[in-house]
């Protein structure tokens, strides 16, 4: 499969949970018939994914608990255990042609490099941590707190789901859940001390990533929005549902 040698950002501003993994689906689509990679930046309201390694065990707090803080529960396809999206935090889904035979740790580490040399450019040091996938950094006591969570599936040679950068959650959101599965602290900009507007802080990850994935990074306003056969029929985002509404019921 011949991919373009470009790396197209969107910014797209709030989107529902939904909504974004269904466009995810249908750009993976476009980009499988040879359409350009893409980078698409957003933030969403308050929501608990629990990836495929994931179970519900790891919400700390009862169904009525996280309704009352405006939070939905799904289930999700890519990698990973459970974490939490929700306003002030910049998520990014890169939906790249890798080819055949993708070298997934190979692309997951770009994506922990991206985000590590876009920190740097606001003078905050992020790292990897052995065996711990996503970038951390040292809070002022000195405790490491990890800032960006990462978590991919790559489907017949291209990748969806992403990367998700705390610039100024709310950091309380984490105490409701065990993150990623296992007990650790949660920084952000706002927590370091900084602030940054979330756009900003995409457009310097876009051109970090790009350049990580030797892709020439171009800069677009929108993306055509899903259709419905560009949804895959089997694809897990058509039977999500929400997990807390199921609780209710």
């Amino acid at each position: 499969m011949e991919r373009s040698g470009e790396l197209r950002a969107t910014w797209l501003g709030r989107v529902p949970y939904l909504d974004g993994w269904r466009l995810q689906e249908a750009v993976a689509t476009r980009v499988r018939s040879g359409g350009p990679s893409r980078l698409l930046l957003l933030e969403h309201d308050p929501v608990y994914t629990i990836g495929r390694r994931g179970t519900t065990a790891n919400l700390l707090a009862a169904p009525a608990e996280l309704r009352a803080h405006g939070a939905s529960v799904y289930r999700v396809d890519r990698g990973g255990d459970i974490t939490f999206h929700g306003p002030g935090q910049l998520v990014g889904y890169p939906i790249v042609g890798l080819g055949e035979a993708p070298d997934l740790v190979g692309y997951v580490r770009a994506l922990e490099g991206a985000i590590i040399e876009a920190l740097a450019s606001y003078g905050i040091a992020g790292r990897r941590i052995e065996h711990k996938t996503g970038v951390w950094v040292d809070l002022r006591d000195g405790r490491a707190g990890k800032i960006c969570a990462i978590g991919v599936r790559v489907s017949r040679g291209v990748s969806t789901h992403g990367f998700a950068l705390n610039v100024s959650t709310d950091l309380a959101a984490f105490t409701r859940m065990l993150p990623c599965g296992f007990a650790h602290e949660a920084a952000s900009f706002e927590r370091l001390g900084l602030r940054a507007d979330l756009r900003e802080a995409g457009e310097r990850v876009a051109v970090t990533l790009a350049r990580r994935l030797g892709l020439e990074l171009r800069t677009e306003d929108g993306v055509d929005p899903a259709r419905d056969d560009e949804v895959p029929a089997d694809a897990p985002v058509r039977s999500a549902e929400d997990l807390l509404a199921t609780a209710a019921a």
